[in-house]
């Protein structure tokens, strides 16, 4: 049989000797107000720290990620411009100098391709370009601002610039062109559609809060460059979604850091990487193939698949309908080949997904474009606020 429990009767501790009774009572109750004091203050920093980590929990975190040029930080601008104040006065007047150094560094590219593409016509106005000051100070004026007309009408610049592929040169030197006598304007402060297209590299990591619809959003952007991504890790904790950008527009391009591996290659690998990583495998997956517009216009002089036996052979399993010179844009027959195309890369994407119970929501976005980010984005919160739902048990 088990014995039984014994309960002693505790003999009290005597007081001691250089403390009368009367005074240790004093000491008691002392030490007892200091305690209920110090349980009290615990409380509280238990209270404080648990809605700390409440506020922490309901705050949707997304990570933008990507390879280098794909539109991720004009996208996080659009954020800006969409949720959060946009862009004050002196932000833009900060970017004169930034869409001054865009112009004329892509510029610089587009000279030197003339050396391996097409040459000017005009040998001189090469010259004068070339006369102009190197330096980020250097200013777009009404005289330079003539001999940069006068160099992009020349023949041979437009013939390189229409293989501009070749190059590691921006997009929007053709927008800035277009805009040059306003940009050389005495009085010029860059407009959002300047600043969005202006090109700053990301380094490191970037973080901006935007309340909507009463929910706490956190946006990450991080620098999409090779040497940058090993900052990455310090964005993984407690994600709730990541946004993948990819260009889809760079299919016909190659990497600045390596020139033997293509743009869609290096993002197709990367999104294979992020995808299946264990740090995101509970996170939501969504896919932007962004610069729709500028894939749109280069389908017809760029064409997917290329099958010629040689090196420059690409994407030779495209099976079309397949987009020529010929073929007139916004025709019956071009909408069909875009379609075919962009279904095409969307698989080289959603194929790297080797996990069956993940889905990768996708998107076709223009990032430049403010109305498309702001549908793209609202659809793109939905998906992950209802995903949150079904994490809670809130929903089926």
């Amino acid at each position: 049989l088990a014995r039984p429990a014994l309960h002693r009767r505790r003999r009290p501790i005597p007081p001691s000797r250089s403390c009368p009774r009367a005074v240790v009572m004093g000491c008691g109750q002392s030490q007892s107000a200091d305690f209920k004091a110090s349980l009290e203050t615990s409380k509280q920093l238990e209270k404080i720290g648990k809605n700390l980590w409440d506020n922490e929990q309901s705050r949707v975190k997304l990570l933008l990620l990507g390879a280098g040029e794909s539109g991720k930080s004009t996208i996080f601008k659009q954020m800006k411009i969409l949720y959060g104040e946009s862009f004050s006065q002196a932000e833009l007047e900060a970017n004169t100098n930034v869409v001054y150094s865009n112009v004329l560094g892509n510029m610089r590219i587009v000279v030197k391709g003339l050396d391996s593409l097409v040459p000017a016509n005009d040998a001189g106005l090469v010259e004068a370009f070339k006369a102009i000051p190197e330096g980020d100070d250097t200013v777009i004026d009404g005289g330079v601002a003539e001999t940069l007309k006068a160099l992009w009408a020349d023949e041979g610049v437009q013939q390189t610039w229409a293989r501009r592929a070749e190059m590691q040169v921006q997009d929007s030197l053709g927008w800035y062109m277009a805009e040059i006598d306003r940009i050389a304007a005495g009085d010029y402060t860059p407009s959002v559609d300047d600043v969005l297209r202006a090109r700053v590299r990301t380094s490191g990591i970037v973080e901006e809060t935007y309340v909507i619809d009463n929910v706490t959003f956190v946006m990450y952007d991080v620098g999409g460059q090779r040497n940058e991504r090993k900052k990455w890790i310090h964005c993984f904790d407690l994600v709730t979604a990541v946004i993948f950008v990819a260009a889809i527009s760079e299919y016909d391009q190659v990497l600045y850091e390596d020139s033997s591996m293509g743009r869609m290659d290096e993002a197709v690998l990367l999104f294979d990487e992020i995808c299946n990583s264990k740090y995101f495998a509970e996170t939501a997956m969504i896919l932007y193939l962004n610069k729709s517009d500028l894939f749109r216009e280069k389908l017809t002089r760029s064409p997917v698949r290329i099958a010629e036996g040689g090196e420059t052979d690409r994407y030779l399993d495209f099976k079309g309908p397949y987009i020529t010179a010929d073929t007139k844009p916004d025709s019956p027959e071009f909408e069909k080949g875009y379609a075919a195309a962009t279904e095409f890369f969307l698989k080289l994407f959603t194929n790297r997904n080797f996990r069956k119970s993940k889905e990768v929501y996708h998107h076709i976005t223009c990032a430049t474009d403010t109305s498309n980010i702001k549908v793209m984005f609202s659809a793109t919160k939905d998906i992950i606020l209802k995903r949150n739902l079904r994490g809670s048990g809130f929903m089926d």
